[in-house]
């Protein structure tokens, strides 16, 4: 079972990791094509901020397309036959996690309160 912590940085794409790594690396001398570049990468702060305001859910896609090795951007970029496969197994990890959990108590999935 991941814990908090582990399905926080499963979330965190492998570019946002890389972005990390050479923020926290020595600088290196500007080159001449430094001022070329179309936007400043974001911070590792910047990434974790954005992941903050996800919604549950939102987080919960963001785990599980971290586990397939897709990021959103992918998964936007394929073709409608391949990103139909991609949704339908999301929609199967979400009902497999739905129904193996052991806290379920029997109506959980529906609000009874009236």
């Amino acid at each position: 079972m991941l814990t908090i912590g582990s399905s926080i940085m499963a979330s965190f794409s492998a570019s946002a990791l890389a972005r990390l790594n050479a923020a926290t690396a020595p600088k290196a001398a500007p080159s001449s094509d430094a001022g070329l570049s179309a936007a400043p990468p974001k911070s590792a702060k910047d990434e974790f901020m954005e992941y903050a305001k996800l919604t549950p859910a939102q987080k919960m896609r963001a785990a599980m397309l971290a586990r397939m090795g897709l990021t959103e951007e992918q998964v936007k970029a394929m073709s409608p036959e391949d990103r139909k496969k991609v949704e339908d197994q999301i929609k199967q990890q979400i009902k497999e996690q739905v129904e193996n959990d052991p806290k379920k108590a029997k109506g959980s999935l529906l609000d009874v309160s009236a």
